[in-house]
């Protein structure tokens, strides 16, 4: 059986490279595209980006000649003929860009939650499949993108590399030998401060280099949540508590903590979601089992264990570097890493970062209104809660008070946004 790389070698030898459309030229798809240029059977040959440089920019970074960079606005034909001539397509518009006949596959890289249901759901409708890179849609509409997608015959998946793809990796090895797991989880590197803002965290972005609001997204906790909720939700594993333990845990205690109580852990339940502060940028997954044999096997083997439980630990993620391996599965195989057919298990529900008063409006996530907190789905739904990737925009209609979650009776939605209208497509779905 060929490798990955000679089966993309092959294709590129055959038929030329499987052609990728990306929307979202920002540092993550800036990095796709110098990572695919490494690589065989893969190319990044349109982008999109609201931005009116940002698509050349990002190939010309990517060490692309500029003047195979070509600006395309609303030719379909001269897009296809250029792609066809081995030339690389900017343009403005996602619509006009997933519609590109020549295209394979379409990318999602923007991390806004409604702008991410916007171009998945352009991409389903056009019967390409779909690498969502953006997992705050995924946890609001996760589930009804892959079931639309099944419906036309094209593939949804997160990626690997992202912490969920990384993790549903050791899950699936994990659950293919017939190991009990117990639990998943990430590490996470930021001292949780759920008053972060933007602002606060200014200098330390700039000395970073990032955006402080993707900065502060991670420090308020809120992409820790939605990541946990979508590979919760992958899985159908749950947090055993709103916002999870979030432990302060070295490495080799993992299999210790992340246990049963019986076993000297933290959790009551079994088949939890939850992370870990400490052991960052690492995932992992707990196993146990009840065979004789494979304890003394598993103990002589010298993997990290407590009683009966051990960490299956990877002690990385490459995000956006690691991404094209789920693309060429998609594209090879039609194989998903991580997508959602199960009825959703987990919510990341919007929380008031300060006192809510009638009309103030929820700016954006990483922002200085609303955190994420991750939340069993049934108790969400039983209190009425509002999930975190439809909140944007919305205008509050009664106090909400700092560290509450906020309801549904509390906000006015954005009825018109997309992913306000695919979310309560999803409770329709569920519900009926």
């Amino acid at each position: 059986m060929a490798t990955l790389k000679e089966e993309l070698f092959e294709r590129e030898q055959k038929e030329g490279p499987y052609r990728i459309g990306l929307v979202g030229a920002g540092q993550m798809g800036t990095g796709l595209i110098s990572q695919i240029e490494k690589m065989y059977g893969l190319k990044i040959v349109a982008v999109s980006d609201i931005m009116p440089t940002q698509s050349k920019d990002a190939y010309i970074e990517s060490g692309i000649d500029a003047e195979k960079v070509h600006w395309v606005e609303d030719d379909l034909d001269e897009a296809d003929r250029l792609i066809n001539d081995s030339q690389r397509v900017a343009t403005h518009s996602s619509q006009f860009l997933v519609n590109i006949p020549s295209l394979d596959a379409i990318v999602e890289c923007t991390g806004i939650p409604n702008v991410g249901a916007v171009i998945c759901n352009q991409a389903i409708e056009a019967s390409k499949p779909i690498i969502n890179m953006n997992v705050e849609t995924d946890a609001t509409i996760g589930h009804y993108l892959t079931l639309k997608a099944r419906e036309k015959g094209v593939i949804y998946s997160l990626v690997a590399g992202d912490e969920p793809g990384s993790i549903k990796e050791i899950y699936d090895f994990a659950d293919a030998l017939g190991f009990d797991i117990f639990a998943i989880g990430k590490g996470k590197n930021n001292p949780l401060d759920r008053t972060a803002t933007p602002d606060s965290l200014a200098e330390r972005a700039k000395k970073k280099q990032m955006s402080a609001k993707m900065l502060c997204s991670f420090v308020d906790g809120t992409k820790t949540m939605v990541e946990m909720t979508s590979i919760g939700n992958g899985t159908g594993f749950v947090p055993e508590i709103r916002g999870a333990y979030g432990p302060v845990v070295d490495v080799e205690d993992l299999p210790k903590v992340f246990a049963p109580k019986s076993a000297g852990g933290i959790f009551k339940e079994e088949h939890v979601v939850d992370y870990a502060v400490g052991p960052a940028p690492g995932v992992f997954v707990i196993i146990t089992t009840d065979q004789p044999k494979i304890i003394k096997d598993l103990n002589y083997l010298g993997l990290t264990g407590h009683g009966n439980y051990w960490s299956l630990y990877r002690p990385y993620h490459l995000a956006n570097l690691e991404a094209p391996i789920t693309i060429a599965n998609v594209v090879l195989h039609q194989h998903a890493t991580l997508d959602m057919p199960l009825v959703p298990v987990a919510e990341t529900v919007a929380t008031a970062k300060k006192d809510l008063n009638p009309g103030d409006v929820i700016d954006y996530l990483g922002g200085h209104t609303v955190y994420g907190m991750i939340e069993k789905a049934s108790v969400a739904r039983e209190q009425n809660l509002v999930p975190l990737g439809i909140a944007v925009g919305g205008v509050i209609q009664k106090p909400v008070k700092m560290g509450d979650a906020i309801r549904y009776e509390d906000i006015a939605l954005r009825e018109d946004d997309l992913i306000v209208k695919l979310r309560r497509a999803q409770d329709k779905m569920i519900m009926d």
